[in-house]
């Protein structure tokens, strides 16, 4: 008999079992031939809870919370990146300076960026 799969992601022990239960394998049986591939990794009772959840509708087999994490990780990333990058690029407001100073600096040719943000 082979070795075991060493270290499987969940995702991938869940797209067996959701593979499997769609082949109306038993639960048990699924259980089994996951301890024979890939070792210990989840017990019958989370297999049998899978199942239910396949059985049910449930076509993803990653975690829910996991996911909304790292969405509002990346959020909580980009606003962070937006606050510093407004910190260290001071922005020239069009709308709120004079007229006069505006052309002045427009016209004199002093290197700096306009911002219509």
């Amino acid at each position: 008999m082979a070795a075991p799969i060493q270290n499987p992601a969940k995702c991938e022990v869940r797209s067996v079992i959701r593979f499997l239960n769609a082949k109306r394998e038993r639960p048990k049986e699924i259980h089994k031939q996951i301890v024979a591939v890939y070792g210990n990794v989840m017990n019958r009772q989370n297999v049998t809870r899978w199942c239910r959840e396949f059985s049910e509708g449930r076509t993803h087999v990653h975690d829910e919370v996991q996911e909304e994490v790292m969405t509002w990780f990346k959020v909580l990333a980009a606003d962070f990146y937006d606050a510093g990058i407004q910190k260290l690029v001071p922005r020239l407001n069009v709308w709120t300076m004079p007229a006069a100073m505006l052309k002045n600096k427009l016209c004199t040719g002093n290197s700096f960026t306009v911002s219509l943000l």
